[in-house]
């Protein structure tokens, strides 16, 4: 196939390129430069002006959208760059889409904050309660993407991510994990907001990149929760640090808690039977697993 790839040097992106460009022609579109793949395409540019860069768009077959210009949090000052940076753009991407005869977008959302507080696991079919810009603007683009599908027969599939960490991870504020994880390496204090008991569900990059690539075949569903089904709270992943890094040789840091913050729910946890009856994913990695690697390819 011909995949191009939008926002392919972040985080999920770099992970999915190394994996898409074994067997298909890779296009990336980033803010960044690549470098060291030879073997694709890069285009650096500015997502607000991607109609600019229709050109790319061209006998491509399918569009990985995992573009995001915003993290999760309260500042009101956010919510117009917020529209301005991803909803709008993502609209523009769609239309170039129709226009360019693209075949299928898959876009990765946030199962960590659409669902919104929840005491049980959550289904795709839940409602769901998107509390801050940043998971407003993820439903509405999902609710874009089923418009395009309705209206113009652009096929999606929705990948609603819990917590993802792991190799090549690159924003250091975000991802609680990777976070502490580099501040154990670091000896830096950690800092834990409220007292540790948020619940989350961590899921390892490589089980993420494994169902992208499964989204590739079309399925009957298009939204998919992509997650262990397990959650941990704060403490817990502390507790598993711990241990897991007196084996590879690091002193654990100070651990200080800070007021907690208005933006972060108690408990989120996704149910992932779906995504595993019809991608035929299974998730493969627990968190013991998951940072015993991270620490092994350090």
């Amino acid at each position: 196939m011909n995949i191009l790839v939008l926002g392919g040097l972040g985080f999920i992106g770099i992970n999915l390129i190394k994996s898409l460009v074994q067997e298909h022609n890779v296009t990336v579109f980033d803010n960044k430069i690549l470098q060291g793949y030879s073997n694709i395409k890069c285009y650096t540019g500015d997502f607000r002006k991607i109609k600019d860069y229709s050109s790319l768009f061209e006998n491509i077959d399918v569009v990985y959208h995992l573009i995001s210009t915003t993290i999760p949090n309260s500042d009101k000052n956010k919510i117009n760059f917020d529209i301005e940076t991803n909803l709008i753009p993502t609209v523009e991407m769609l239309n170039i889409c129709v226009d360019k005869k693209v075949k299928k977008v898959i876009f990765t959302s946030s199962g960590g904050t659409i669902y919104g507080n929840s005491p049980k696991l959550n289904y795709e079919d839940d409602l769901v309660k998107p509390f801050c810009a940043y998971s407003i603007n993820k439903y509405a683009i999902e609710r874009y993407l089923d418009l395009f599908y309705r209206f113009y027969g652009v096929d999606y599939t929705v990948l609603r991510i819990s917590n993802p960490y792991g190799k090549n991870h690159i924003n250091k504020t975000q991802g609680i994990v990777n976070v502490l994880i580099d501040n154990i390496r670091q000896s830096k204090t950690i800092e834990i907001y409220g007292d540790g008991t948020i619940e989350r569900d961590y899921i390892y990059i490589d089980d993420v990149v494994d169902a992208l690539v499964m989204s590739l075949n079309n399925t009957q569903s298009k939204i998919f929760n992509i997650s262990t089904g397990k959650g941990y709270s704060i403490n817990q992943v502390v507790d598993i640090l711990k241990k897991i890094s007196k084996v590879y040789g690091y002193n654990f840091p100070e651990i200080k808690y800070c007021p907690a913050r208005v933006f972060d729910i108690q408990k989120n946890c996704l149910d992932n039977s779906l995504a595993k009856k019809e991608l035929g994913w299974r998730p493969k990695y627990n968190l013991e697993d998951g940072i015993k690697k991270i620490l092994e390819e350090i």
